[in-house]
């Protein structure tokens, strides 16, 4: 990612006799493109505070704000998916054989069918027209630090990945429901939920931990269309802002073609990765069993 926002941005663009456009030809070289990434990293070696964005913040304490800003709806985001798509996923399971099922299986299939940018954007309708009624208190939907704002963001980024986990967690369970050792215990007349929630779910937590990744990415990827739809300016949006942006220099200040911010965020969007893949893996390690001739080994 940091060798692609680095691409030079040479062109050359040819025009007819009138001055009006005719084509554009892109140039890349790779001697310019190493000159660039090398210039850049010198830069923000040397530079305090990576620089400045406009004449009172500098780059870096608008990453830091930004990405703490966007923190607060992330963090809940993929708690809430990751649990609440757990049980939703039991839920499903245990009212497979029910009528119950429209409301377990048959919401997730739902959720997962229907484009969340329609959902998103129906609920905003909808809000504003319920208060518009006078059948609801005000709710910002659109805004930059009320309470409201940050609720309806979080909500938002954790509706697919909630009903993706609760996918993942029906199949996993799913899998497991023909195994022998299933049988052993219900023919010890263990009562089937505590089978499930006891061995069935042990046994899967593996598998739902893998899509840690997968489910970090998405929210992460949607989230600037989350911030772009509500006007919730953290870190997406302003790494959207920042591609293209021209750079900010003070009086005397040398002139730099450095994407400073835009690589800052990418780098904080990076280590959220990193940090959920690790806490996804310590977790699994955890809940693993090892085998005993592995132990011997």
């Amino acid at each position: 990612m940091f060798a692609i926002i680095l691409l030079p941005k040479e062109a050359n663009i040819e025009r007819t006799k009138d001055g009006e456009f005719k084509k554009a030809e892109y140039i890349y070289s790779f001697d310019k493109h190493v000159e660039d990434m090398k210039g850049f990293i010198k830069y923000i070696a040397t530079t305090p505070n990576l620089g400045m964005y406009s004449y009172d913040v500098t780059n870096a304490e608008l990453i830091i704000q930004k990405i703490k800003k966007s923190i607060w709806v992330i963090i809940p985001a993929l708690l809430i998916a990751f649990f609440g798509g757990i049980a939703k996923g039991i839920f499903d399971y245990w009212t497979k054989d029910k009528k119950r099922r429209l409301i377990g299986k048959g919401s997730t299939w739902l959720f997962l069918s229907v484009p969340d940018l329609f959902v998103i954007i129906s609920i905003q309708l909808t809000i504003m027209a319920l208060h518009e009624w006078g059948l609801t208190p005000h709710i910002s939907v659109y805004g930059y630090d009320s309470i409201d704002i940050y609720i309806i963001c979080s909500f938002f980024l954790l509706m697919y990945p909630l009903f993706y986990v609760a996918n993942v967690t029906y199949l996993s369970i799913q899998d497991e429901e023909g195994n022998d050792y299933i049988r052993t215990a219900k023919a010890k007349g263990l009562h089937s939920f505590k089978i499930l929630y006891t061995h069935v779910l042990k046994k899967s937590i593996p598998n739902i931990l893998s899509q840690t990744n997968t489910i970090t990415l998405y929210v992460l990827s949607n989230l600037l269309i989350i911030e772009k739809l509500t006007d919730f300016r953290g870190a997406a949006y302003y790494f959207y802002e920042s591609i293209g942006r021209e750079n900010f220099y003070l009086s005397g200040q040398e002139a730099f073609s450095y994407p400073v911010s835009s690589v800052g965020f990418v780098f904080c969007f990076t280590i959220i990765i990193f940090i959920a893949n690790t806490i996804s893996n310590i977790c699994k390690t955890l809940v693993t069993p090892v085998r005993k001739d592995e132990i011997s080994l």
